[in-house]
């Protein structure tokens, strides 16, 4: 079939789970997409992701971030004109429409970036059996509560030895104000999608504010150096704050995560 000229033509199999990674993960770097899409099924190539991102944003569909000159090699965003074409296939978050004027600013894609990182980590680690991003989350909060749970950074579902756990994940690059995390502790006291949250930090400092400021939180919570979980998986050390002050490792703190049923592990999708 031929297309006219300055057409471009969008593959369902190869070309849409790269629009839609691109858009969840909110950016991402060309290595991190190429892991992910190898995940999803085999005889993934690097030239052939990095010659259907080139056409896509050729059709500005995506864009190339400016904080790629910090890396070796290029971060990607969606475009709005990517949205609309996602919403015009039936793959629409209302938490990010494509009539919205700000998609991702610069200075996010650090926070962003870890996050990939974290769940590429993961799922390397075979630990990985589902996935919600940000943007994933929040949608599900906005249709279903109205916007008053936790937006939590990811939502992940980890196969254990006997069975599957549900925890919630928070990335903490730099520090908020007190104000703001007591504003936190409420919402988090109110929320009812996660029993267990998982603080990862960028330092120790971060670590050792946060130990102070989630005290009060009626949840297990949890806090640990992100640089040393994404090596480490279950044997890193997690600075408990709740229920009680402690270092476990991460194996031990998942004991304290809602157990996913059999039933609800089979409708699971599995990790893209």
């Amino acid at each position: 079939m031929r297309y006219r000229k300055g057409c471009i033509a969008i593959s369902d199999e190869h070309d849409l789970p790269v629009l839609l990674h691109i858009r969840n993960a909110r950016a991402i770097t060309l290595n991190q997409l190429c892991r992910l899409l190898s995940g999803e099924k085999s005889g993934v190539h690097r030239r052939s992701v990095q010659w259907r991102v080139t056409r896509l944003e050729g059709a500005d569909l995506v864009s190339r971030m400016t904080s790629s000159q910090f890396f070796r090699q290029p971060i990607y965003r969606i475009t709005n004109l990517g949205l609309s074409y996602l919403e015009m296939r039936g793959q629409t978050l209302i938490s990010l429409p494509s009539t919205g004027r700000h998609i991702l600013n610069e200075t996010q894609a650090f926070h962003a970036l870890e996050l990939v990182e974290t769940r590429l980590a993961l799922r390397e680690g075979g630990l990985l059996q589902s996935w919600q991003t940000e943007l994933e989350v929040t949608s599900r909060n906005l249709v279903f509560y109205g916007g008053a749970s936790k937006d939590y950074d990811a939502i992940a579902t980890l196969r254990t030895e006997k069975t599957s756990r549900r925890i919630a994940l928070e990335y903490e690059r730099t520090l908020k104000s007190s104000a703001r995390y007591r504003e936190i502790r409420e919402v988090l006291n109110a929320d009812k999608m996660a029993d267990a949250i998982l603080y990862l930090t960028s330092s120790h400092d971060v670590s050792h504010v946060l130990a102070i400021e989630m005290r009060g939180v009626k949840k297990t919570i949890g806090v640990a150096l992100s640089e040393d979980f994404r090596r480490d998986l279950l044997i890193t050390p997690v600075m408990m704050i709740s229920p009680a002050p402690a270092v476990n490792s991460f194996a031990e703190f998942l004991e304290h995560a809602t157990v996913v049923s059999d039933a609800e592990s089979r409708m699971l999708l599995p990790t893209l």
